[in-house]
């Protein structure tokens, strides 16, 4: 059985992004397998996320944008993104991107199927994929599944479904994509559309909820005909393509290191911001510093401040406690996030680089008394996990 320094099991975002990275790297000599169970020939997902400078994926942009349109409960309006872009890069793009970058260097090899095991040896991380065995120095693993039923945790979904439409009549204006509209019943949850327009007639249109449960595909798409019908002047429309996604935003501690050998990266690697579900941005600052580390000195480690890390997952943890228990309504704690605070500064906040001082004064512009609840709640159930 052949041995390879590094095996990424699952062929997703995470795993080919860190196959790029090892690939820029002077590792990109070393024996790469990427296993996954499918080929990645669809544009099944869209990802968008804010940058305050160029990116590695700035090629393969679907479109970026200079400024974004918020309706909440009492603030309407553009929000001053400072420095920021807000950026979408789609899922067939990224995979073509990937597939044509990495097919330049012999040693990645890829093998379609299924991984059924992750397990850490003396001799190395060991994959069992369609009962085939495979060993590396080091696996890396996006393929493990949290197991969101402990009620210690907070396990809620972000859960959407996406039309892109293209219009009878001009009805979008390419320069206002709308990165939250609130104005939709919320039936106790927290539920937005976004429009990202690509054309005077043409744009992705998504529904979503955070919230403890899936609902039927009638419903998603009543609310999407709905909130169409009622906002956007379309005239008649067809809808071009669909997209749906489960992303978990939970709190459930996340063990990146289960063994010598084997690496949890992405949503299995406590990747996802719990509070928010954002992935893409962290997964790539994560696993660049993987990779810088593993080049320098054969470490695959993140420098994870013991302090910091864990007054994030505690301000995660209350946001995640006040939406769960429904402590007040979540249209109106994201309207003033951004009506009382310069919306670059939210976004420092949510990728987690504010200080603590910037961190305490985000938060007195959040409803204090349903957030200090659910501070209380997290820090019992903190003493009961333990």
């Amino acid at each position: 059985m052949k041995k390879y320094d590094f095996i990424i099991a699952g062929g997703g975002m995470a795993g080919l992004s860190l196959a790029y990275y090892l690939s820029l790297s002077s590792l990109r000599d070393r024996s790469i397998l990427i296993l996954d169970k499918e080929t990645k020939h669809r544009n099944d997902r869209t990802w968008c996320f804010w940058e305050d400078q160029e990116g590695p994926f700035e090629s393969i942009l679907f479109r970026k944008w200079d400024t974004v349109e918020f309706f909440g409960t009492t603030f309407n309006g553009m929000l001053d993104m400072g420095a920021y872009q807000y950026k979408m890069l789609r899922g067939i793009d990224f995979y073509t991107f990937m597939k044509n970058h990495l097919a330049q260097f012999p040693s990645i090899e890829f093998r379609q199927v299924t991984v059924n095991r992750v397990k850490d040896t003396p001799q190395g991380g060991f994959v069992i994929a369609d009962d085939e065995p495979y060993i590396a120095d080091y696996v890396f693993d996006s393929t493990h599944l949290l197991k969101l039923n402990r009620p210690e945790n907070h396990n809620l979904w972000q859960h959407f479904k996406g039309w892109t439409i293209t219009a009878e009549k001009p009805c979008f204006d390419v320069d206002k994509p709308c990165m939250m509209d609130f104005r939709v019943d919320q039936q106790g949850d927290c539920r937005f559309l976004y429009v990202l327009p690509f054309d005077d007639r043409t744009a992705l249109v998504e529904y979503t909820i955070f919230n403890d449960r899936l609902l039927s595909d009638e419903q998603y798409e009543n609310a999407l005909l709905g909130y169409i019908d009622r906002f956007i002047d379309t005239g008649s429309y067809t809808v071009q393509e669909t997209e749906f996604g489960i992303i978990p935003m939970s709190d459930e501690p996340t063990n990146e290191r289960p063994g010598k050998h084997v690496i949890r990266i992405g949503t299995a690697g406590g990747y996802t911001k719990p509070s928010t579900g954002y992935t893409f941005q962290r997964t790539q600052r994560y696993l660049r510093e993987i990779v810088q580390n593993l080049a320098a000195n054969g470490k695959p480690k993140r420098h994870k401040p013991w302090l910091r890390r864990v007054f994030k997952r505690f301000l995660d943890s209350v946001l995640l406690n006040v939406l769960q228990h429904r402590r007040h309504p979540a249209d109106d704690v994201f309207t003033r996030l951004y009506q009382r605070n310069p919306p670059a500064q939210i976004f420092r906040f949510l990728d987690e680089d504010t200080t603590f001082a910037e961190d305490l004064k985000i938060m007195t512009t959040v409803p204090l008394g349903a957030f200090t609840i659910a501070a209380f709640d997290v820090i019992r159930k903190r003493i009961f996990r333990v």
